[in-house]
């Protein structure tokens, strides 16, 4: 699935931290707004740097947990949340539930009324295997199966974080693998 070439009106960056996606996408493409989004406020005052550093006006760092407070629709929407099991909880490594993914998950649930006709989600993250299993792939499956939203998920790396497998959240997982979706909006019709 490769990305149209129209220009791109509002881009959200969730989870920015230090702002590096939305800063190379205000610069590479025709976009008009910007908006980096992050619970971090130290995050944010980086992104917020590197947005001025590189002379981009269009973009506007905000302390959203998600969509809390985002307004509209959007033609694209990025993020490279935190996705593995931290048992410290710590919410700049924390994913959620019993193998990092639920934060992933909530993202894209959330994302999804939130594209614009014809706009795009591109999810870069982890999903921890076992047994064989990809359980972040099936949770997507499902949300999507009932969905028009044309899709891919692809594994881009099959071994990240290899260490983790070695620590108690991870001692029946087979590996953690990153992975992109990429969903987009098919001609803005929504089942």
């Amino acid at each position: 699935m490769a990305m149209d070439s129209r220009p791109l009106v509002r881009v959200l960056d969730i989870g920015c931290g230090s702002g590096a996606a939305g800063v190379v996408i205000a610069k590479d493409f025709s976009v008009g707004e910007v908006l980096m989004t992050d619970i971090n406020e130290a995050a944010l005052q980086l992104s917020r740097t590197n947005s001025s550093f590189a002379g981009t006006k269009n973009c506007l760092a905000i302390n959203s947990d998600l969509f809390e407070r985002v307004d509209g629709q959007f033609d694209l929407i990025v993020s490279n949340p935190p996705y593995l099991n931290d048992p410290l909880e710590r919410r700049y490594r924390h994913g959620g539930g019993t193998l990092g993914s639920e934060l992933s998950i909530k993202i894209a649930e959330a994302s999804l009324p939130r594209l614009s006709p014809l706009g795009t989600l591109l999810l870069y993250t982890g999903s921890t295997i076992v047994d064989g299993k990809d359980a972040f792939y099936e949770a997507i499956k499902k949300l999507l199966r009932k969905t028009s939203f044309e899709w891919s998920y692809e594994e881009i790396d099959p071994d990240v974080f290899g260490d983790e497998l070695e620590t108690n959240a991870y001692k029946n997982a087979d590996r953690i693998a990153a992975v992109v979706l990429r969903v987009k909006d098919r001609e803005g019709v929504r089942c």
